[in-house]
């Protein structure tokens, strides 16, 4: 077949992946943020229980797992002068860095669990406004492959940035205040604020190119389930995405814990997160190039095997012995940073698959849909973390070994036990890079027909 170009499979320029990056930098600061502190401050600052904070994540997050959905399906009739996805990062940036901020106020009296139910609820929904058009963006802004896998690179290269920010600053800036409410506080202002500053940035240096078919479908409910319920490797993907988040969440709500109570040793929070976002970023970049050479189910592949080696190795022979953790750590990150490129790379494609099968582009659903197993994913991780930790009887006022060895079990079986899921997924995943470019030509060709 002969190969019929479109004007939407270009080259994205270096300025314009590194402006869309910064859309996930401001996701890192605010996420990251979350992600790595909100379990800690319930528990040891707001002062509520590790059960109570289990059940604030889950239900929080499955709110806003069915809210992704509703999401997706707007967004897919969103049609303005600025695109279909960049006006929700114009007018989400604001009121996310606000709700960011909400998450930590104190509140005090008989109605404190459902404060922070209500506020982080909130700052779920507002996210998920901002995240699930963000996450979509790589489908309008071209239809070239490689240039899909870059800007993977670029966005989750940058996310790690803002993770390391705020994973190494954010204890060291709670520290500066003369107690831990008012220092939290303070750092989630800040973070909010650049967070704020770098969505609205993301919106100005990027330009969506991808047209809609002529004779495309309009969205309804019917080719709304069909674009995912009949969207082989999308479910294929999903299923991936589901175990890898899960593992990714419990790791990151327990990390802290990890390091104070297994390891004994508070101060090293900052070292430790360091090393742990530079091993991360250096899977991320080593992405691009290893996917160029073997494709991106192989890559997922052998790092889904080498990270699960690595946690085996932490929980079995490292000990307590803080030079061998941290390899073992560098091993799991490697792998985080990796298969976040890959999964992402391979969503992109299943917007083609749905388009040529179905004749409906829904950019919207699909990743409202892909967003709704993220945080259903990670609904289940935090509130697993919680869980577990209640489980093994963990209490900040009296720590037991038996707590500890949890803390232990959480860190590192919990999360080899779900790689070797999402191994067992990965292994069956078929739209290879040809048979995407093949769906690319032929859309082309009946976009020239019509």
């Amino acid at each position: 077949m002969t190969r019929s170009i479109s004007s939407s499979y270009v080259n994205v320029s270096a300025t314009e992946k590194f402006g869309y990056g910064l859309g996930d930098f401001a996701s890192n600061l605010s996420f990251g943020f979350v992600s790595l502190f909100l379990l800690f401050y319930y528990t040891d600052v707001y002062g509520i229980s590790a059960a109570q904070a289990s059940v604030i994540f889950v239900v929080a997050r499955v709110v806003d797992a069915i809210y992704n959905l509703v999401v997706g399906y707007f967004v897919d009739k969103t049609y303005s002068r600025h695109g279909k996805l960049r006006p929700y990062l114009l007018y989400g940036a604001v009121p996310l860095g606000l709700l960011t901020v909400f998450c930590f106020i104190f509140f005090e009296g008989e109605f404190k669990f459902i404060f922070a139910l209500f506020s982080y609820t909130l700052y779920c929904i507002a996210y998920t406004t901002v995240n699930t058009p963000y996450s979509a963006m790589t489908n309008t802004l071209t239809q070239n492959e490689k240039s899909r896998a870059s800007l993977s690179v670029y966005r989750f290269t940058l996310a790690s940035l803002g993770y390391l920010v705020v994973s190494t600053t954010a204890n060291s800036l709670v520290a500066l205040f003369p107690d831990q409410q008012t220092g939290y506080i303070w750092a989630v202002s800040l973070y909010s604020l650049i967070a704020t500053v770098a969505f609205l940035a993301c919106f100005y240096l990027t330009k969506e190119r991808v047209a809609i078919e002529s004779n495309s479908q309009p969205i309804n409910m019917q080719s709304f389930f069909n674009t995912l319920l009949k969207n082989k490797p999308l479910i294929n993907v999903s299923l991936y995405t589901l175990f890898f988040y899960i593992a990714y969440t419990v790791w990151m709500a327990i990390a802290i814990y990890y390091i104070q109570y297994v390891l004994k040793q508070p101060d090293f929070v900052t070292l430790f997160f360091l090393i742990q976002t530079a091993a991360y970023t250096f899977g991320v970049i080593c992405s691009d190039k290893l996917i160029s050479w073997v494709g991106k189910k192989a890559v997922a592949l052998y790092a889904l095997a080498f990270g699960t080696i690595g946690l085996l190795l932490q929980y079995f022979v490292a000990g307590n012995d803080v030079f061998f953790v941290m390899v073992c750590i560098c091993m799991f990150s490697i792998t985080l940073g990796i298969g976040f490129v890959t999964m992402w790379s391979m969503v992109p494609d299943t917007v083609e698959y749905a388009e040529w099968h179905h004749e409906v582009r829904a950019e919207g659903s699909i990743y409202g849909f892909y967003n709704f197993i993220t945080k259903i994913a990670m609904a289940l991780g935090g509130g697993c973390a919680g869980l577990m930790l209640e489980l093994f009887g963990y209490s900040n006022n009296d720590l037991t070994e038996y707590a500890i060895h949890g803390i232990n079990i959480s860190m590192t079986l919990v999360p080899a036990v779900l790689f070797l899921l999402c191994f067992s997924v990965v292994i069956f995943y078929q739209l290879s890079e040809s048979n995407y470019r093949s769906l690319v030509d032929k859309i082309e060709l009946r976009k020239s027909q019509a």
